[in-house]
Parts: C-alpha cells; structure tokens; sequence
C-alpha cells in the first residue's frame, strides 16, 4: 500500500536533537564512503596496490564507484535532512527520486558478481586465467545496463510521480500508478532475493573452502586473500542491503 509522507505537521521530525542525530549519520556515511572509496580506485589503478586476481579488483572499483554515487544520493538526502524542506529543485529532485532504484540494484549483483566469480576461481583453479580485466569489465556492464530497468519502467508508466517525503526527509518515486502493481512484485522480488540468496550461498562456501586449505596447507596467504573478498563483499552488502531493500520493497511494506 501506497502511503504518503508530504505533510511535515504529521510526519516530519519535530525533535532537535533526533534531527542533528540524523544529520551526524548522514555526513559520517558520505565521508567515510567517499574516503574508502577513493582509496579504493586511486590505490588499485594508479598504484596497483591490491595482490588480488584482476578480475575481482576490476569489480571492486564498479562497487567503488557505485558506492559514490550512493554517497551522492545521501549528500542530497543532507541537503534536505539540513534544510528540512525539498530545496533542491526539480532536477535533483527527479535525480534523487530515481537514482536509489538504479545504484541499489547494480550493489546487489556487483557483491554477487564478487563473490561468485572469487568461487569459481578458487573451486577450479586452473579457470583462473580465463576470468581477464576484459570479461570483468563486461560483467560489470552488463549488471549496470539491466539495473536501467526499473528507473527506465518508472520513467516509461508516469516520469512525473516524483514527491518529497517527510518520513524519509527526501525526493522519492512515488510508484502511484496501477501498472506498477504488475511489475514490481516480480522484478522488485527478483533484485531483493536473488543476488541476495548469491552472496549468501558463495560467501558460506568460500569460508569453507578457505578453511579447508588452511587445515590441509595451512596456505595462510590463500586464506589472507578469500578473507579480504568476504570482508569486502559483507561490508559492502550489509551497508547498502537495509536502505536498498526498504527502498525496493518499500510498496509492500
């Protein structure tokens, strides 16, 4: 069920102190996601600082700089948090209303590309190779072509139902006509659960795999590697995953 939160009286936040909370959240989010991200890029293509296979730091660096475009949707989310009102105009209104159902999306499969690539290397070794910079790089454009669906569904059925929210303090899409009711269910269950029940699946089967090495090699530099793709994907995942899913699922809820 649709609701609507463009009523401050009723759905605003009216405490000071919960505001300037929100607001603290909001900065430390942008500025730890810009700094970590931007070391990211700059240390692993200027000075190719990570010892990983080429093709899980090719999809690191989409998840980089998917992760600053989330970080800019948060920074205009601020804006408006700060100002308390919509003051960003219809641009960047439209902007943060369709970005979020763009970058969620694409996080989703890049942590699943992640992961499931680093499996089949690690299960079949002799693989390894055939996985080059090149085949990552079309991976990785490919999920972000697809994750074009739903913003390109929501332009397509009405481009104008674009609204501030008071609940959430932002512009968002407001998913008012009945079409919606068709494709979202099926495409919305589709992005939440699949490269969610990935991840789940291949992250569970690295860590047994990387345990199993260690017990029989005790190849701590194999371990070292598997762990800092785990580590990477689960912090990754679990950052945008609450926010991700409320914005997809947020109809049904």
């Amino acid at each position: 069920m649709n609701v609507s939160f463009t009523n401050y009286t009723e759905y605003g936040i009216h405490n000071q102190a919960v505001h300037y909370c929100w607001i603290s959240y909001f900065l430390f989010t942008i500025l730890s996601s810009f700094i970590g991200d931007s070391i990211i890029l700059l240390a692993s293509i200027r000075y190719d600082a990570f010892k990983l296979h080429k093709a899980i730091v090719t999809i690191m660096q989409h998840m980089a700089v998917c992760d600053l475009l989330n970080s800019f949707n948060t920074a205009l989310l601020l804006v408006t948090m700060i100002s308390e009102r919509n003051n960003l105009g219809s641009f960047l209104c439209s902007v943060r209303g369709y970005l979020p159902y763009y970058t969620y999306p694409a996080s989703f499969f890049f942590t699943a590309a992640l992961t499931t690539i680093k499996l089949h290397i690690v299960q079949y070794p002799m693989h390894a190779h055939l996985w080059t910079k090149s085949k990552a790089h079309i991976v990785c454009a490919t999920i972000w072509i697809c994750s074009l669906a739903i913003p390109i569904l929501c332009l397509v059925i009405d481009k104008d139902d674009v609204q501030f929210n008071y609940f959430l303090y932002t512009c968002i899409y407001g998913f008012s006509a009945e079409a919606h009711k068709i494709w979202r269910p099926v495409i919305g269950g589709f992005v939440s659960v699949v490269p969610n029940i990935l991840v789940l699946v291949t992250t569970t089967w690295l860590i047994f795999l990387a345990k199993r090495a260690t017990n029989r090699t005790g190849d701590k530099v194999k371990w070292q590697g598997l762990m800092t793709v785990i580590a990477t994907a689960l912090v990754y995942f679990l950052s945008v995953l609450p926010v991700g899913l409320l914005r997809i699922l947020e109809p049904f809820i």
